[in-house]
């Protein structure tokens, strides 16, 4: 009787082992698959790929995050201004329509970065920082 009560507890630990480990949510791991069709696209990418991505896309938004002091000096086409250091900001950026594609830049690419960021936690998928900025922008044709 012990060894049957052995048995069956090595069995059912061995069948528990090959389950799917859970995180501590007790949601099932993401796949590859999940991952492809879930995961947010909100990546770095340079000013070729940005120039692509508006040629190829004429309904991507841009989005400029400087201040209305350096947008004075020029920006890129009809980007839509929001000021990052405006304390409004987030709530401009949360009314934003989610579904739509995003590149975003700043001067450099910090701001944009950290908006981007901001674009992810509020449920953005297609968010992009432009690298370089305005600046890289300007430098390069």
């Amino acid at each position: 009787m012990a060894k049957s009560i052995v048995v069956l507890l090595v069995m059912m630990l061995a069948i528990q082992s090959c389950k799917q480990v859970t995180d501590k949510t007790g949601s099932q791991p993401a796949t590859a698959e999940s991952v492809q069709t879930q995961a947010p696209q909100n990546i770095d990418i340079d000013i070729q790929a940005a120039r692509t991505m508006m040629a190829d896309n004429p309904d991507i938004v841009l989005l400029d995050v400087r201040t209305p002091e350096e947008i004075a000096n020029g920006k890129i086409g009809e980007a839509l201004e929001m000021d990052f250091t405006d304390p409004g900001f987030k709530d401009k950026v949360a009314a934003l329509d989610k579904n739509k594609e995003y590149i975003v830049y700043c001067a450099a690419g910090g701001r944009s970065a950290k908006a981007v960021s901001l674009m992810n936690e509020l449920g953005f998928t297609k968010a992009h920082n432009m690298l370089g900025g305005y600046t890289a922008w300007t430098q390069t044709k």
